[in-house]
């Protein structure tokens, strides 16, 4: 079998035509639709691994967030612990000083109401005191009870101090009439006579006086000059016992 150059050469040719053709028409668009899917493999990996990264960066930032939501959480339970322990303090602080001025109020009044018992009391006795003096002393009263209080009208008049022995001496200067002299019995002539001098030893002028009885004073002297009094009779002293009590 002889070799045809010709055949050969054209079978070359053909076959390098068509190879060219398979490049240029099969080989490159095929080439270029792997070259594009490589292109969006890559595109996709790197978006997914932008997307993993943004994932990682998301779960991070949760996860801190989650931590600053639990520390503040925390804080806010404690600060609504302490805002709750600060009102309780202050409730019962408020309670316990409202008990202490209810304490202090029923004290007052438990004092109040001991003090008025012992007020009444006292003037309870007070007066059963005064009532019995008053009877104990009516049922004295006699000429020596009264002359006893003489006695000591006497003793007082000479005793007086300056301020007194003035305002006796002027009564009595200034006196117009006798002075009255009344006594709850008849005064003998000497204990007129007493009363007298003791009034004369104070006045400047001659003293006159007039003397009378009442027995409501059951037991002592009233003396009048002008409008000054002089009392040692048991019916005044009774009756300023009296009037203390009503002042008790």
């Amino acid at each position: 079998m002889e070799l045809d150059w010709t055949t050969f050469i054209l079978e070359i040719i053909n076959f390098l035509v068509l190879v060219w053709i398979l490049r240029r028409f099969l080989y490159r668009p095929v080439m270029n639709v792997v070259a594009q899917r490589r292109a969006t493999i890559a595109q996709n990996l790197q978006e997914a691994q932008t997307t993993q990264e943004q994932a990682a960066a998301l779960k991070t930032q949760y996860e801190n967030r989650l931590a600053d939501w639990q520390q503040e959480r925390e804080t806010a339970r404690q600060q609504l612990r302490d805002e709750i322990e600060a009102e309780r303090r202050k409730l019962m602080k408020q309670v316990e000083t409202e008990l202490a001025e209810q304490r202090h109020k029923e004290e007052v009044l438990a004092a109040r109401r001991d003090e008025n018992r012992l007020h009444l009391a006292r003037r309870q006795a007070l007066t059963l005191s005064s009532q019995f003096a008053a009877k104990l002393l009516t049922r004295l009263a006699a000429p020596a009870l009264e002359n006893r209080l003489l006695d000591v009208l006497v003793e007082d008049l000479d005793r007086s101090d300056e301020e007194q022995h003035a305002s006796l001496a002027d009564a009595l200067n200034n006196a117009q009439g006798a002075v009255q002299i009344i006594s709850a019995f008849s005064l003998e002539d000497e204990q007129g006579q007493r009363l007298t001098n003791a009034l004369q030893r104070i006045s400047a002028t001659p003293v006159h006086c007039d003397f009378r009885q009442d027995p409501a004073l059951l037991a002592g002297i009233s003396i009048h000059i002008g409008s000054l009094q002089l009392q040692a009779n048991l019916k005044e002293e009774l009756r300023f016992f009296a009037e203390a009590l009503s002042h008790e």
